[in-house]
């Protein structure tokens, strides 16, 4: 089903097609009658075919602009305030056969296709293409830049960048060749073909070349997925650190510079990332999994910024949106390496997500729930279960028959015995 929770994603030519495209086009068009609507797109084939076809159904009831190729933080900027309606053509961090629609309103706030999408969607045949893309180009480009140039004005020595070879090899590239004194980029021209490697930021195939020039350079790297909304960042000595844990960093310079700020962390976390954010005078407010979740609970509740297990780092300052940019900014300017600022938060043994692929996901949550049921439960998002020692939480996928785990431990003994039980519970 190519209608997601926060987006739309299938493999081109067979799950989305033109006729899709078209009609989508034309749905929102219908929706959002005599309203602005801002489009860009990655760098796939597929998004580069759909393109025309998707604004054509637009154009025939909305006023179109397009931005070219863009990253989806660059999305969220340029529509916030000034548009009614974002759309990437994007499959974010999928493999090169995929693309899709991310769709966002003024705020940046994602909109739900499966919510509000497929209800009233129809399929039609496509019409005869005639658009003229340069007639409604926009630059969005300018502003954007301008904001983290002087934001973030210079970083000294070297900084490894792995672009992916996705929409960031725009935009971003051209920031990060300003900022940083000594860059140092790979896989930084843009390819639909993803020839280095998929555009994931979390698989650890991914993180080859960023592991490689980081250690040859000591120096920190940084790895954009494919559409430039996650940020993996790797040590001085080539390790990867967690999501949860550049959170932690980042809440420690967060707090300096806007005191008693609420922050808010998925729920998949680390306890450090709590304790820290109590620990420099914050508020922490754990949230659900999922974007869309985090950006409306910012919105409600004025946190100054947020950060997620998948390598996502919300600000307000920008919009109370994924950057990237301003992750790398806050851990740059506390000046020490990286390594001591992931070494510093490393406090509790952490299992990372496990999936298991599970026929009956209620079945297996109502029995682990049974089995820890003299434990603290929670249920937020899944099942967490919390004791003096540990603490887990399982979910199931949104998409795929799994179940996604995240254990953590006071000690490796512990991690290991909790594994164990678990395993056996759902098997």
């Amino acid at each position: 089903m190519v209608f997601k929770a926060y987006d739309i994603r299938g493999i081109y030519g067979k799950e989305l097609n033109e006729d899709f495209a078209y009609s989508l086009g034309k749905i929102l068009g219908e929706k959002y009658k005599d309203k602005k609507i801002l489009v860009g797109r990655d760098v796939r084939f597929g998004s580069e075919k759909l393109l025309p076809y998707f604004i054509t159904g637009l154009m025939e009831n909305a006023d179109v602009y397009y931005a070219g190729i863009i990253s989806t933080p660059l999305l969220y900027f340029g529509t916030k305030d000034k548009y009614d309606l974002g759309v990437s053509l994007t499959a974010s961090h999928n493999p090169k056969e995929y693309t899709g629609f991310k769709m966002c309103d003024k705020k940046a706030i994602p909109i739900s296709p499966k919510e509000e999408i497929k209800p009233i969607f129809k399929m039609f045949k496509s019409k005869e293409i005639d658009v003229n893309l340069d007639d409604i180009k926009v630059d969005i480009k300018k502003e954007y830049k301008n904001f983290f140039i002087k934001k973030i004005k210079k970083i000294e020595g070297k900084v490894a960048v792995d672009f992916a070879n996705g929409a960031t090899t725009y935009a971003e590239r051209e920031i990060l060749e300003e900022i940083i004194e000594e860059p140092i980029f790979v896989n930084d021209f843009p390819d639909g073909n993803f020839p280095a490697h998929e555009p994931d930021t979390l698989k650890e195939e991914c993180l080859k070349d960023i592991i490689k020039l980081s250690k040859e350079n000591n120096c920190i790297g940084l790895i954009f997925d494919g559409d430039g909304d996650r940020l993996g960042m790797i040590t001085e000595r080539g390790e990867n650190v967690r999501g949860d844990i550049l959170t932690a960093i980042i809440s420690k310079e967060i707090l300096k510079d806007y005191p008693n700020s609420k922050i808010i962390y998925d729920l998949r976390c680390s306890k450090i990332v709590e304790e820290i954010i109590k620990g420099y005078g914050g508020t922490p407010i754990k949230c659900r999994v999922g974007h869309y979740f985090i950006k409306k609970l910012m919105h409600e509740i004025d946190a100054t910024f947020a950060g997620e297990l998948s390598n996502h780092f919300y600000f307000k300052e920008v919009g109370y949106f994924e950057s990237p940019l301003l992750a790398l900014y806050y851990i740059v300017k506390q000046e020490k390496p990286l390594y001591e600022l992931m070494e510093e938060c490393n406090k509790y043994y952490h299992s990372g997500e496990i999936n298991f692929k599970v026929d009956n996901q209620k079945e297996v949550l109502k029995k682990i729930k049974e089995y820890f049921k003299e434990y603290e439960i929670e249920e937020i998002d899944g099942v967490s279960i919390y004791g003096d020692e540990f603490w887990f939480n399982i979910r199931p996928s949104n998409t795929e028959p799994l179940l996604r785990l995240n254990l953590e431990a006071n000690n490796e003994e512990t991690l290991k015995n909790i594994l164990e039980e678990l395993k056996k519970l759902i098997s």
